[in-house]
């Protein structure tokens, strides 16, 4: 069976005078029959009684937050919508309206959490993600993953067929001169084109012992790793750039350091 996924709510007092109706969606439920089909039947109920459909129709948002119709009957309507329905589906309508008139606590049909769709919730919890220390872009990318799934159950990245992402590091990532060995361009001539471009700021005298630290934009390609001082004299933190970067800057090599 199909149905939204917005449940109906039992029985409640939706009509004038406070009497007690039954929702097409409810029906629907019970019967095992689509919610457009008893939509159609009531329709076609209501005409040959010659009521205004306008008198029942209510509106509720599905889980898309979009507006929807259903009807809501009093119980005599009900009756006679489902006199023409299988016995066995008439009853479970007339038990629940029974129940009603003995008082009997219903048992509410359990409502559906509305969860956020998951494309969004990745991308609220990778901006949250961003905002933490000392955590590289591809643990950003996991943590985001698997917040997503604690949140809408599906974990985007499985989707893809991604199982894991190999943490970065000294050996992945890339110094300047590295990259300026790929494209033709020296160390300096790289630090400047990424100051230029907006990924690091030089910053002499910094705390942790380099000269340029990424700016927001370049935290998502760059990151400080652990090197030992010139003659061995403790160590100090150097900026690296992830592999992407020499296509990032390829573009920019010719434009300063033409190779001949």
């Amino acid at each position: 069976m199909s149905h939204d996924s917005t449940r109906a709510v039992t029985i409640s007092s939706a009509l004038s005078k406070g009497a007690p109706t039954m929702s097409s969606r409810e029906i629907a439920e019970l019967t095992g029959k689509r919610h457009r089909d008893v939509m159609r039947d009531i329709r076609v109920m209501l005409g040959k009684v010659e009521e205004d459909e306008r008198k029942f129709a209510r509106i509720y948002q599905d889980s898309h937050r979009r507006d929807q119709q259903e009807y809501a009957l009093t119980q005599d309507l009900t009756y006679n919508l489902v006199l023409g329905y299988d016995p066995a589906l008439r009853l479970k309508v007339v038990r629940r309206w029974m129940e009603l008139e003995k008082g009997v606590a219903q048992t509410p049909i359990p409502s559906r959490k509305r969860k956020p769709a998951f494309d969004v919730a990745y991308r609220r919890l990778l901006s949250v993600a961003s905002t933490l220390p000392n955590v590289d872009e591809n643990q950003r990318r996991l943590m985001a993953a698997r917040g997503t799934h604690e949140l809408t159950g599906v974990n985007p990245l499985e989707l893809l067929g991604v199982t894991s992402l190999a943490a970065p590091d000294d050996t992945n990532y890339m110094t300047p001169t590295q990259i300026g060995e790929e494209i033709g361009m020296s160390a300096r001539a790289v630090n400047l084109t990424l100051i230029q471009q907006g990924y690091q700021v030089k910053v002499p005298s910094s705390a942790v012992g380099s000269d340029y630290e990424p700016t927001e934009k370049g935290k998502d390609v760059g990151r400080f790793f652990d090197t030992t001082r010139r003659h061995g004299k403790g160590s100090q933190q150097q900026l690296k750039w992830s592999p992407r970067m020499v296509a990032i800057l390829r573009p920019f090599a010719k434009k300063l350091e033409p190779v001949s």
